[in-house]
């Protein structure tokens, strides 16, 4: 009688996580782990309504071995009408392109493969990969060994969804709790042929390595380290969750996600305990950059120094990311505003009333009339900029330009002037911002910080018709 504790495992994870009638990219070695995997969800695909699909990836690591696997998977699964995708690369000349270790190039290799292959569907297939129990307890301890947060001790998990390159796809690995044994003897009982890897026996690559070598020596001090291991991941996935959990919850009234990136009040994130602090730097880089991958420990930790330390100061980070401390916020991006945008400083463009002016950056737009629901937009992060002039400016030139040295403004509500500079600082607009505000000037002077304040001399009227000025990015 064959084994079904290996099917009914299966069925149930694929229950759990709602994958039943969905297609099924099913990643295949060619080893026992995918064969099983594989043959446990084509028998049990008319039931449980599956569109399934075979996905096999060359390495080009093992010649001539390697081709034969490919050969191996593509005659197997056509001979049961599924239908089977073989690609190829050389990972050894991707490892040396990209200066990263032989590993690490061929799990990229494979899963751009696989992501690119799900996208140019439709994207609702699952990827499903066959990683088992003792695949889980290796990867982690060689988390641990790496230097693992929370989030590295649970593991894999059955379903997740991650972002390979710019593409997203969801994961499924159904065996994480079953042992090679049980895989084994689920291909013996079921006449199930299979490939052996060689390079498993090597003790070059890390994985390799901890199976081999480390989890025997461990062994040593308590027979059930792997049950132990695996106890750990369990905790670590409870607390992980949790925490995750309060940070979507406070995520809404924490963060605002803008343009030019994801703006952190600094008031309420000062008030948090550290393990969310960190969470939710985790969540903004990688809400940012649109990836999912952890930052290392030495990044958040540099985030973290620059959130609670003076205002002003920034921080690159790999994958693009910019962290700069502003009055109120702490800034997330992926680039800060484009200065090679900026106009010089001695350039100053008519603008045409009532009417359209374009600029390198801007479409002004202006228009004479009442509307009490027109406000002075006062803030410069809004994607549109705008202001209300008094009415008899329209009668007169008035200019664009952006800030010069020794600039000089009368601010609304104040009778003296002041240096345009000192209103910036005192207003607590950003350092980065201040040669990208536009000003909008007259014969006499500077009638509008757009986005910030009215020059006092420029105020409208509130009970008369105003001259009503739009800036539009250009690119919009």
């Amino acid at each position: 009688m064959k084994p079904i504790s290996l099917e009914k495992t299966i069925l149930t994870a694929a229950n759990n996580h709602s994958v039943t009638g969905k297609r099924l990219s099913i990643a295949v070695s060619g080893g026992p782990d995918s064969m099983a995997m594989a043959h446990a969800l084509i028998a049990n695909q008319k039931e449980m309504d599956f569109d399934i699909e075979i996905l096999h990836f060359n390495h080009q690591i093992r010649g001539e071995d390697a081709k034969s696997d490919a050969r191996f998977v593509q005659t197997y699964f056509d001979s049961l009408g599924i239908p089977t995708f073989v690609s190829e690369k050389n990972v050894i000349k991707l490892s040396k392109q990209r200066r990263i270790s032989l590993e690490t190039a061929a799990r990229s290799a494979r899963y751009e493969f696989f992501a690119n292959h799900i996208n140019k569907k439709d994207n609702k297939s699952a990827l499903v990969l066959g990683h088992n129990f003792e695949d889980q307890v290796e990867t982690i301890l060689m988390h641990i060994i790496r230097g693992s947060g929370l989030n590295g001790l649970q593991g894999m998990t059955e379903m997740s969804h991650q972002i390979i390159g710019t593409l997203g796809i969801d994961i499924f690995r159904p065996m994480l709790s079953l042992n090679r044994s049980t895989i084994l003897k689920y291909c013996s009982a079921n006449n199930i042929p299979w490939r052996s890897d060689q390079t498993n026996t090597s003790t070059e690559y890390t994985r390799n390595s901890i199976r081999l070598e480390l989890l025997p020596f461990l062994e040593k001090y308590n027979s059930g380290i792997l049950r132990s291991i695996d106890k750990l991941g369990h905790s670590a996935k409870r607390d992980y969750d949790y925490i995750q959990a309060q940070v979507e919850q406070m995520w809404p009234s924490l963060a605002n996600i803008m343009d030019d990136g994801i703006k952190i009040k600094i008031d309420r994130f000062t008030k948090l305990h550290p393990s969310l602090k960190w969470r939710v730097l985790q969540k903004a880089a990688q809400t940012a950059i649109g990836n999912q991958q952890d930052l290392s420990y030495k990044h958040v930790e540099a985030m973290l120094d620059i959130a609670e330390g003076t205002t002003g100061r920034s921080l690159n980070l790999p994958g693009n990311i910019i962290v700069r401390k502003n009055y109120e916020e702490l800034l997330v991006s992926r680039s800060i505003n484009d200065q090679s945008n900026i106009t010089n400083v001695n350039e100053k463009t008519l603008i045409k009333i009532p009417g359209a002016t374009f600029t390198d950056r801007w479409k002004i737009s202006a228009s004479l009339g009442n509307d009490p629901d027109f406000l002075h937009n006062a803030n410069i992060h809004k994607t549109i900029l705008s202001t209300s002039l008094n009415i008899n400016l329209g009668n007169e030139p008035l200019w664009v330009r952006y800030r010069n040295p020794g600039d000089i403004f009368q601010p609304s509500g104040m009778t003296n002037s002041k240096k345009l500079q000192d209103f910036m600082v005192d207003s607590k607009i950003p350092r980065q911002d201040r040669d990208s505000i536009p000003l909008i000037v007259s014969n006499k002077g500077i009638a509008a910080v757009v986005g910030w304040r009215i020059a006092e001399w420029a105020t409208p009227s509130k009970y008369d018709d105003s001259l009503r000025i739009v800036f539009n990015p250009n690119n919009s």
